[in-house]
């Protein structure tokens, strides 16, 4: 088999010193990449592992893994695309955080506004842009869903997404990890709520496609909960 892994979070570039991200450890990804190393160790089923990671984000280190600098969202596309498109990608868990916006314009607000002195004209050109901006305004745009290709790029891929709310009611976290399972044709989505996570706690419930779930209370037992349901009959 070969699995490929996303991880941590993606970065938005503003200029050649500055991004916009997320607080995306990669933390989770990490266990599920080192559960998937454990697999490949004491089975030998696994030839290869890719691991598509946030600059910010921890790879598992093993010879058995690719790992993968990934920037922003078109970055993460192109290459998570290049791997499912080569038909050998067996199963894919997409734990990255994927920004939701993306930098499209830099400009200030009386740029914007039309109210700029042309003789005291800000430049915005160049590699970094002057920290003497006093109004920065950076125009952002919706990023594409790069979960909703994954399915039509590697039909039989077993798909793990993942979906995380903050302080909302449990029937509701499954509710919409179940429509994004449904939405993006996923085997399984891994929905978890930011008011169950902290120390080493990390509340997780795997859904299935009978909208079933497996309750996990830390990253080790969500990781090995989706090595155990991705492989099983394998």
């Amino acid at each position: 088999m070969n699995i490929v892994i996303t991880a941590g979070g993606t970065s938005e570039r503003i200029d050649d010193v500055r991004t916009i991200t997320n607080s995306s450890t990669g933390s989770l990804g990490l266990a599920i990449g080192e559960a998937f190393v454990r697999y490949m160790e004491e089975t030998g089923k696994i030839e290869k592992i890719y691991y598509l990671h946030g600059l910010r984000a921890k790879a598992p280190e093993h010879e058995g893994v690719t790992a993968v600098p990934i920037t922003g969202v078109l970055d993460l596309q192109e290459k998570l695309n290049g791997l499912l498109e080569t038909g050998d990608i067996d199963i894919c868990v997409h734990a990255m955080a994927v920004s939701d916006y993306m930098v499209h314009q830099v400009t200030t607000l009386d740029k914007l506004m039309g109210t700029e002195d042309p003789e005291h004209a800000q430049d915005l050109s160049g590699n970094k842009i002057s920290s003497d901006i006093d109004d920065l305004i950076i125009h952002m745009k919706r990023s594409p869903k790069v979960i909703a290709g994954i399915r039509a790029a590697s039909p039989d891929t077993v798909l793990v997404g993942f979906k995380l709310l903050s302080h909302v009611p449990h029937e509701e976290l499954i509710d919409v990890g179940y429509r994004l399972l449904q939405k993006n044709d996923c085997d399984y989505v891994l929905a978890n709520d930011l008011a169950e996570i902290g120390g080493d706690r990390h509340r997780g419930y795997l859904i299935h496609r009978d909208k079933t779930y497996d309750t996990m209370e830390t990253n080790e037992e969500i990781a090995e909960m989706i090595v155990r349901r991705t492989t099983e009959g394998v």
